[in-house]
């Protein structure tokens, strides 16, 4: 019988089953998209987060980061981390890397979706697989856990995310956080000539709009 049924092949669900198969353990993950897959995030990976990749065996290349740095444009604050590097990386290079360790661990990864669950005594049934433990790692707005009755409420408004990459070479080994009224844009060097810049805010509206709040990166990213 399975041991680990993992709901969701992305970094979550990849990690769980890398860290079971470590155990000893028989993990399956069922994810319907093929890897890697893409979406807005930071691509920020702290030396805390850094060491428990290497814990499991996952070495992703990516470009060092030294500390953080916030700023609003006309102040700013920066710290080091302590005795240690974080690591800006592509999600898809993040997401490959994990993958190809899982499968190396002999992780079985099916394609498919888990739409309902039926729950034995002893044992869990999903998407025709039975095991005795079920992870649900199937994203923010995970369905299974709202079809599990487990969702609880979001207290404030919901901020929406947007990310492009821009080929030219990181000005800092700092992951720099830029602020403004309108919300906040997370900027990380992930590559020798590759920055990602993540934007949120409240507003669903265009990038270049969301840009538009932090004109001093405005003009650094899209200079002579």
């Amino acid at each position: 019988m399975i041991d680990i049924l993992v709901a969701g092949g992305g970094p979550a669900g990849l990690a769980a089953a890398i860290r079971a198969a470590q155990a000893g353990l028989e993990a399956v993950v069922v994810e319907p998209r093929p890897a890697p897959v893409d979406k807005a995030c930071g691509e920020g990976i702290m030396p805390g987060g850094l060491a428990a990749l290497h814990r499991l065996g996952v070495r992703p290349a990516g470009h060092p980061l030294r500390g953080i740095r916030y700023t609003d444009g006309r102040r700013s604050a920066e710290a080091a981390f302590r005795g240690a590097y974080g690591l800006g990386v592509r999600r898809t290079e993040l997401h490959a890397a994990l993958h190809a360790r899982a499968e190396t661990l002999g992780v079985r990864i099916v394609e498919g979706k888990v739409r309902e669950v039926r729950q034995g005594r002893d044992t869990v049934t999903a998407a025709g697989l039975t095991a005795r433990w079920l992870i649900a790692a199937d994203g923010l707005h995970s369905p299974l856990r709202r079809a599990l009755g487990l969702d609880r409420p979001v207290p404030g408004p919901g901020r929406y995310g947007l990310r492009r990459h821009y080929r030219l070479a990181p000005w800092t080994d700092l992951v720099e956080v830029h602020w403004s009224p309108y919300g906040e844009a997370y900027v990380t060097p992930v590559g020798e000539r590759l920055v990602g810049v993540a934007l949120l805010g409240r507003d669903r509206r265009p990038y270049e709009d969301h840009l538009a709040a932090f004109p001093a990166l405005a003009a650094r990213l899209t200079g002579p």
